[in-house]
């Protein structure tokens, strides 16, 4: 770094630069917090039985780093043992000697994050099982959770993680011989790695290149047939395959990371997937992130049928929506609001101050009536809420 300084600034005076760069920059660039910890112990740089607090001054620079660095982590390890601590989930103050610290340095009391991983083990939410800190996500390693859960909990943990990484996995099939794990490449074929059986991942049979491939219908045909010849052996999986290929053939949607089938009983179009948590869009069934995906001219965050619904809901005894008359303009603020495009009143979803005007699709916030382009820039904590009931 200091000859960089100094190739940066040829003919110029370096020395001051140095200074203040080993001053201020120093620490971090070794990757030292804020200070280094050297006081009266055992560093040993010595060799020749002189002073045990001194390197050598042939010593190479990323010897004496790494045992600097060293003695750093030991001394400051060692003071956090005899500290007293507040732990961050039941608030109570413990000794040092009685926390866990996470690979992303937070800590907390042994007690509690045991019975943290416990309950995540038995519920089987083990792709949630990381740091108890709100704004943190880092992982619970592996040799910590061996030392707080029991043998027979340690290997639940890892089938659940296996499965729940395999489910994950857009490209992972199973043979249909031997049940192996395979990767399915780009033309919907794969080879078992076990027995080195190839087939085609959609109908499961032998390998048919140029051939047509069975229709869904024929498929769930001949998976009903595998079931009922099977059904004394209680394959529960292939039983679950021939009914979520029959909801997929009927109204259910896929999801585009992991291909279960979802169902939209009601709400908004925007759907988590409740197994790989992915959002997607349950109109396109497309990925998305957040509701920008949402806009005039494209996706309808809430469906005709759901807006019809709720409607309804709201005028009770008038029969069918459709055929109902016009109801009467309501004052401002109590069901319906303003579009600053067009002007006409627009009736909130549920609680969401979030409108698209059912006239020109513009839209906007129910509570400062401005066009909202991006939902995730207006409302928020410098913003409008995004939720918040009708005042009558």
């Amino acid at each position: 770094m200091l000859d960089m300084i100094w190739e940066e600034q040829q003919g110029m005076e370096v020395i001051y630069q140095w200074v203040q760069w080993l001053q201020n920059s120093l620490l971090s660039h070794l990757g030292f917090a804020d200070e280094i910890i050297l006081s009266k112990g055992d560093l040993t740089c010595h060799e020749d039985g002189g002073d045990k607090h001194a390197c050598r001054d042939d010593s190479a620079p990323d010897v004496i780093i790494t045992r600097i660095m060293r003695y750093d982590d030991d001394k400051r390890h060692e003071a956090f043992l005899h500290d007293i601590h507040d732990c961050m989930i039941c608030f109570s103050e413990f000794p040092g000697v009685d926390f866990v610290t996470l690979p992303c340095h937070h800590f907390f009391c042994r007690k509690c994050i045991q019975t943290y991983c416990k309950i995540h083990v038995k519920e089987g939410t083990v792709l949630k099982l990381t740091c108890p800190d709100t704004k943190c996500e880092g992982v619970v390693s592996p040799h910590i959770l061996k030392t707080l859960l029991a043998e027979d909990e340690y290997e639940r943990w890892e089938k659940l993680l296996l499965q729940r990484t395999l489910d994950a996995m857009n490209d992972l099939v199973y043979c249909p011989r031997c049940e192996t794990a395979c990767l399915e490449d780009e033309s919907n074929d794969a080879v078992c790695p076990s027995c080195l059986f190839s087939f085609c991942t959609l109908c499961t049979s032998h390998r048919h290149v140029g051939k047509q491939c069975m229709t869904a219908e024929e498929k769930i045909r001949k998976l009903e047939e595998r079931l009922k010849s099977r059904q004394e052996r209680g394959d529960q999986n292939l039983t679950d395959e021939v009914l979520s290929l029959q909801a997929i053939m009927r109204d259910a949607k896929q999801c585009p990371r992991c291909k279960i089938a979802i169902y939209k009983i009601s709400g908004c179009n925007k759907m988590t997937c409740s197994n790989c948590g992915h959002y997607f869009c349950y109109q396109c069934n497309f990925a998305i992130v957040g509701y920008e995906h949402f806009r005039p001219g494209a996706c309808d965050l809430f469906s005709r049928e759901e807006i019809r619904r709720w409607e309804a809901r709201m005028n009770p005894g008038r029969g069918r929506v459709e055929d109902a008359p016009a109801p009467a303009p309501l004052p401002q603020g109590r069901y319906r609001h303003p579009c600053p495009t067009c002007g006409k009143g627009t009736p909130k979803i549920g609680n969401n101050n979030h409108i698209s005007c059912g006239s020109c699709q513009t839209g906007f916030c129910a509570l400062c009536r401005k066009t909202v382009h991006k939902t995730s820039q207006h409302f928020g904590p410098r913003g409008c809420k995004q939720h918040t009931p009708d005042r009558d």
